[in-house]
């Protein structure tokens, strides 16, 4: 299954509304109610999941996709969640797979009532509900695999720009983290003429022939690894 090991679900609702609260839980989508009171439901509730990292990641299953991103809270209610790095099987048509990765960079601020947390968009563009996912038994699957850090000194122009670093995941498919100036954006594996070649939003990362090219926010970088 695509992606199936890449997270490992921790079950439970915060119930205190602080910065960090969300950290570490993890929920699947109920509904999705827009400002017109047009209401989404999924199929499956177990096909739409989001899960807070407590070193702010954030990791989700949309429909027949897998993702990673970023999230932050800066005050009690308040959320932002950065793009999500998205694998890319084709899903069955629907019309919550495509609009969750668009919506989730809208939302602006949180709530949790009754146990169920509810992620509001901009604008009163509508609200997302979630509840806490239900308990499984452990699953004997292994972790995911991963290698690194591995750390690259990169230069722009053949001037010095900064450190890379790359932690790679043996998933479906491969997976890399680059960390950048305390900025993670995650890249999936993608075909290449050569080499090992991952793309995700706003990020390449090309290794061929013994040579690391990295293309950064359109800036374009030769790594060596340290």
């Amino acid at each position: 299954m695509l992606a199936a090991m890449l997270v490992v679900f921790a079950v439970g609702a915060a119930t205190a509304q602080t910065p960090d609260s969300l950290g570490g839980t993890a929920w699947q989508l109920v509904k999705f109610q827009d400002g017109s009171d047009k209401t989404l439901t999924p199929e499956d509730r177990s096909k739409y999941t989001i899960e807070f990292g407590t070193d702010n990641g954030v990791t989700a299953r949309i429909d027949c996709n897998r993702g990673r991103g970023t999230w932050k809270s800066s005050a009690p209610g308040q959320i932002e969640f950065g793009p999500l790095a998205l694998t890319r099987m084709m899903c069955p048509p629907g019309p919550l797979h495509d609009r969750i990765p668009r919506d989730l960079l809208l939302v602006r601020s949180y709530a949790i009532k009754n146990g169920h947390l509810f992620l509001s968009l901009m604008a009163d563009a509508g609200a997302y509900e979630l509840e806490p996912i239900p308990a499984r038994p452990p699953s004997p699957s292994s972790p995911v695999v991963s290698t690194g850090p591995f750390t690259f000194l990169c230069t722009h122009d053949d001037r010095a720009s900064g450190i890379l670093n790359a932690t790679f995941y043996e998933t479906q498919p491969a997976m890399v983290l680059l960390v950048r100036g305390g900025v993670t954006r995650p890249a999936f594996q993608v075909m290449a003429a050569s080499g090992a070649k991952y793309e995700g939003f706003d990020v390449m990362f090309w290794e061929a022939h013994g040579e690391v090219s990295v293309t950064w926010s359109g800036i374009p970088l030769t790594c060596t690894r340290k």
